[in-house]
């Protein structure tokens, strides 16, 4: 899957460097201000799987109509799914970024100099990330932001072929979901862009919350972690 251009273990931990040499004092405090970019991130991507999960829980109906258990898997119950190109998540960039203006100038309580600090590190983020992976391509944002969730949880980084998975997954779910295709340029670069970003915020809290032993870093991270598995994997 070299196409994809797979968001490489080092990856996370260029962020994690990167974000503590960063904004370390401004970071710290918008525990807030992080939850609701997550929570808006979130909104904006709902619709985009819900064709995908009506099907499968039809698909568990049936099977339990059958007599089966709901999460037997079988090639007659699970047909193979259907592989699209990695271009088909692909889109057109209309400007330049969109998003850290919009989550830097909506953040509340902070002063003119931390929500400049914020706008840059969020820019700082979205930079490191297209040096490695493919760029305007929201199969890979999503990919980065499971991968991270992933690695909170787990304590260890997914490997290369996990990624390249995560990659396939939200290509093909992507593609067959009638949801994307409502979508405008705009609307995909911002999701592209926010995606990363909630990424990017979390690897930071749980690596600084590391650092300083701080338990209420971490537990924001970790909830934000949560968060993304249960919205984007189902677990």
């Amino acid at each position: 899957m070299r196409n994809m251009k797979r968001v490489h273990k080092a990856k996370i931990v260029f962020f994690a460097i990167l974000m503590l040499a960063l904004c370390r004092g401004a970071a710290k405090a918008q525990f807030a201000s992080y939850s609701n970019m997550l929570n808006t991130t979130m909104v904006a991507s709902q619709s985009l799987f819900t064709a995908q999960t009506a099907v499968n829980k039809q698909r568990e109906s049936m099977r339990v109509a059958a007599g089966q258990s709901p999460y037997e898997s079988t090639p007659a119950a699970q047909p193979p799914v259907r592989q699209y190109a990695i271009t088909a998540t692909d889109f057109r960039a209309l400007s330049g970024p969109i998003m850290p203006d919009q989550f830097a100038d909506s953040a509340t309580g902070v002063t003119p100099e931390v929500r400049e600090q914020m706008r840059a590190f969020f820019k700082q983020v979205l930079t490191a990330f297209e040096k490695d992976a493919r760029k305007n391509n929201i199969a890979n944002a999503f990919a980065f932001i499971t991968s991270a969730a992933l690695q909170l949880r787990n304590g260890k980084e997914p490997t290369n072929a996990e990624e390249d998975q995560l990659i396939a997954h939200f290509n093909n779910a992507l593609a067959a979901s009638p949801g994307y295709y409502t979508l405008n340029p705009r609307q995909q670069q911002m999701l592209y862009e926010s995606l990363i970003i909630n990424g990017g915020i979390m690897v930071f809290l749980d690596t600084e919350g590391k650092q300083l032993n701080n338990p209420p870093m971490r537990a924001q991270a970790m909830e934000m972690s949560k968060q993304v598995l249960r919205a984007y994997l189902g677990i």
